[in-house]
């Protein structure tokens, strides 16, 4: 599929290594940071050409919340700031700040003590995203202390089980709540179906020791994964449920700018060697941004949110709850 090469894409492995180094380099002169650890797929260096930049900060001397804020300002300005070439690549980066001490509680507990703080999202994401990853700026060894820590804890049987326990609740709560909103907000509804299929589609992965990894390639790659593991009808089953099935017609009322985005996604994902169809391409695109779009304009009613044929939020709600009932048992 030679044509389908877009020439933004051209050097995107020099470019993912320059923004990164430049994004390290400037959280490290934020006021009160005294680590940074690049995670996510940049930091396994299992990363395509439009992966995010997974960022997690240790702080000191600054209240942790001021530090977390600087640097997610900084993170957004850097993000905007390579918008302006053509070509974004956000910074995540933030959400994930520990101040000293909670990092060295961290990382100097047990299995059972990690899988206990996984009520604080910044341990229930941080553990993940920093497995694999490198300790960019680290002058103090704290960084790569709480790396240690993922490594060792990621897949202890405390902290999967907590794991999933966590992703089944939410896919249950997200279900159940769809119901109440289907007459009066339909697209909130179907945001929390999808919701759902998401939370109960990573208890899944969680409870084979399994991740995808990549928000927009989400849902093929989970497909792939569960057919690896010889569980093609769990994923059949779920996909259809919450109307995330490849086949199934997208909307032709799709905003420019979505539009271009799957094109280059799938340029993207060709250029790396993925084995994936335009439509997979088409339904990871969407669903990823359905659920950001609908956070960021919460009256946002456009039909490119929902299932536009005659979709019941009922019995998708139904059959989710009952795959998660079949997932906790399995």
């Amino acid at each position: 599929m030679p044509g389908l090469v877009d020439p933004r894409l051209s050097g995107w492995q020099e470019r993912a290594s320059r923004r990164t180094d430049e994004a390290v380099r400037a959280m490290s002169q934020v006021p009160g940071v005294i680590a940074v650890i690049v995670g996510g797929s940049m930091g396994r260096d299992e990363h395509w050409p439009l992966s995010d930049i997974d960022l997690m900060v240790v702080s000191a001397e600054h209240p942790v919340a001021e530090v977390a804020a600087r640097v997610d300002m900084c993170a957004y300005q850097m993000s905007e700031m390579w918008g302006t070439s053509g070509i974004y690549t956000a910074v995540d980066a933030g959400k994930i700040t520990f101040d000293l001490a909670e990092a060295e509680s961290v990382s100097t507990g047990s299995p059972t003590d990690s899988a206990t703080a996984l009520s604080d999202p910044r341990v229930f994401h941080g553990i993940d995203k920093m497995f694999g990853g490198y300790a960019a700026y680290d002058p103090h060894g704290v960084g790569h202390a709480l790396l240690d820590w993922s490594a060792r804890h990621r897949f202890t049987e405390p902290v999967v089980a907590g794991r999933t326990s966590h992703w089944l609740s939410s896919a249950h709560a997200a279900a159940e709540s769809s119901e109440r909103l289907a007459s009066s907000d339909p697209t909130a509804a179907w945001n929390l179906i999808r919701r759902a299929g998401t939370a109960l589609a990573e208890a899944a992965l969680e409870k084979r020791r399994l991740r995808t990894g990549s928000l927009g390639r989400f849902w093929t790659r989970f497909e792939h994964l569960l057919e690896e593991h010889d569980a093609s009808p769990l994923a059949e089953g779920l996909t259809s449920a919450c109307h995330a099935r490849a086949d199934q017609e997208l909307s032709e009322r799709m905003p420019e700018w979505l539009t271009s985005r799957i094109e280059l996604s799938l340029a993207a994902r060709v250029l790396v060697g993925e084995s994936v169809t335009a439509e997979q391409n088409a339904r990871d695109v969407v669903l990823a941004y359905t659920g950001l779009y609908r956070t960021r304009f919460p009256r946002a009613t456009d039909e490119w949110l929902r299932p536009w044929s005659s979709a019941r939020v009922d019995l998708a709600s139904a059959r989710l709850r009952e795959l998660c009932h079949e997932v906790r048992a399995g």
